[in-house]
């Protein structure tokens, strides 16, 4: 093929698909303002009885939160920590219990930057 004929081609799909579209949305059109029609043929209620004898009725609760029950017997659980980026847990707790007691702010700053760099 040469390129006219596929421009060509292109350009009579592209308005078949056009057309296509502008049928479909009169075709949608048509279908809402057929519910439209429909949907207008409402009934109307009088309920002004109802509303009269109405009476309002006051409900009072007490709230109360509920206190979850602490078992003096069982002691709490240690959990391992976990996400370490394969850095020693007890390391980590050493150089970092050591940087901050010694008050090096960069020493700090290197662990948490070889930890995260971790493989």
């Amino acid at each position: 093929m040469l390129y006219g004929q596929i421009i060509v081609l292109l350009i009579i799909l592209l308005a078949l698909y056009y057309a296509g579209m502008i049928t479909m949305d009169i075709l949608a059109a048509n279908k809402a303002k057929a519910s439209e029609d429909a949907k207008a043929e409402e009934t109307e209620i009088d309920i002004s009885g109802l509303a009269e004898s109405f009476e309002p009725v006051e409900i009072k609760r007490i709230i109360t939160k509920p206190t979850p029950e602490i078992s003096k017997d069982a002691p709490s659980k240690y959990k391992e920590p976990i996400m370490t980026n394969g850095y020693p847990v007890d390391n980590l707790l050493c150089k970092t219990n050591k940087a901050a007691d010694t008050g090096m702010d960069k020493d700090l700053a290197d662990i948490v930057h070889r930890c995260e760099s971790a493989a």
